[in-house]
């Protein structure tokens, strides 16, 4: 359990929002099936071929009067930058609201609460849908090229992908967002 709740929104100060930490391994039974409702009505599209995709994974849930309003998961990944030692990160993903509760802030309140979660990596980052929404959540776009090394080893370039990053307390200083930036081939979405 993560401990700072905040009144929810202005018309309904009596209502908090809670967080919850749980392992892809408790997501099951009910709390399955609320997820999956949640991304799939936020993405409007069937969301189990990515929660299968999401294992293991550490998944923030935000409720509110018990019923799950808001989500995002990471999973470690390895990020190269070019000139450093490969970094543990966290990877954020399905970053979701419920359709009925998205424009009051539960996301941002979700996603400002990872870096305090993930502080033993060296970085976090995601692909953004609205890379002006992560800036002022504290996210910085990666400037450099970006690749990922294919199951032979080819490094295979994705000029059409963004990654955004968020520095952590063990974030090396001289992580340089004009380098290279390379990650390892996964099924689904590779960034």
């Amino acid at each position: 359990m993560i401990p700072p709740t905040r009144p929810a929104d202005a018309g309904h100060a009596s209502r908090r929002l809670h967080f919850e930490v749980v392992s892809s391994e408790a997501v099951r039974g009910d709390l399955r099936g609320a997820l999956l409702s949640l991304c799939s009505r936020a993405y409007e599209e069937d969301f189990s071929p990515f929660l299968a995709l999401l294992s293991p994974a550490v998944h923030l849930l935000a409720r509110l009067d018990g019923e799950l309003v808001s989500h995002a998961a990471w999973v470690e990944r390895e990020l190269r930058a070019a000139n450093l030692a490969p970094l543990r990160t966290a990877y954020v993903e399905a970053v979701a609201t419920a359709p009925e509760h998205q424009g009051k802030g539960y996301a941002s309140d979700v996603l400002t609460r990872i870096p305090a979660l993930v502080g033993d990596f060296a970085l976090a980052a995601l692909s953004p849908s609205d890379d002006g929404y992560y800036r002022r959540l504290g996210w910085e776009l990666w400037r450099g090229p970006l690749s990922y090394l294919d199951p032979c080893g080819v490094d295979i370039n994705t000029p059409g992908e963004q990654v955004m990053i968020h520095r952590l307390p063990s974030t090396p200083p001289a992580l340089d967002l004009d380098a290279r930036l390379s990650t390892d081939w996964r099924p689904g979405d590779v960034w």
